[in-house]
């Protein structure tokens, strides 16, 4: 079966968070803590990015015609290595209010983008980026809280009364 719009993000953060819970539960070496917390760290880039994307395009899937739909998802498969500046392009153009709620409510949160953006970017790059399985697990929480408020805005559970 396959999930769409928030059932999917949650599908996504349940099996990141496993991955989290099966390296907590090792007994490793800090060298190999330290080369996990980067793996992580890329795996939470790919959780805010793939996330963002399918809410989008569900969001475009129930509400314009597939020709529209397909634009949009055209124009947000060239999305890469989202951080704070292009998330906020993004939910901007759907809906400036709904940019203004997200960084009124959860403005620390919205931080973690940039962290993880950053961090991603340098391990990428063969750069040593001194992050932590702690600091990692830190972003996924602020990530999955930004990504849980636009599933709300983007895929309306309707028992919300939305």
């Amino acid at each position: 079966m396959r999930f769409a719009g928030r059932a999917e993000v949650e599908r996504r953060r349940q099996k990141l968070q496993a991955t989290f819970v099966m390296v907590n539960q090792q007994d490793l070496s800090s060298e190999l803590l330290a080369h996990y917390a980067r793996y992580l760290c890329v795996l939470v880039s790919g959780f805010a990015e793939q996330s963002v994307k399918e809410l989008a395009s569900h969001y475009c899937k129930r509400r314009a015609s597939d020709p529209v739909h397909r634009y949009v998802r055209g124009q947000l498969s060239l999305l890469r290595n989202i951080d704070l500046e292009k998330l906020r392009k993004l939910i901007q153009a759907f809906s400036p209010e709904w940019w203004q709620q997200i960084e009124t409510d959860l403005g620390d949160e919205l931080q973690a983008f940039v962290s993880v953006a950053s961090t991603r970017n340098n391990v990428s790059h063969g750069g040593d980026s001194g992050i932590t399985i702690s600091v990692v697990g830190q972003y996924f929480e602020q990530v999955s809280r930004v990504l849980s408020r636009l599933s709300e805005l983007f895929d309306p559970d309707e028992r919300d009364g939305q």
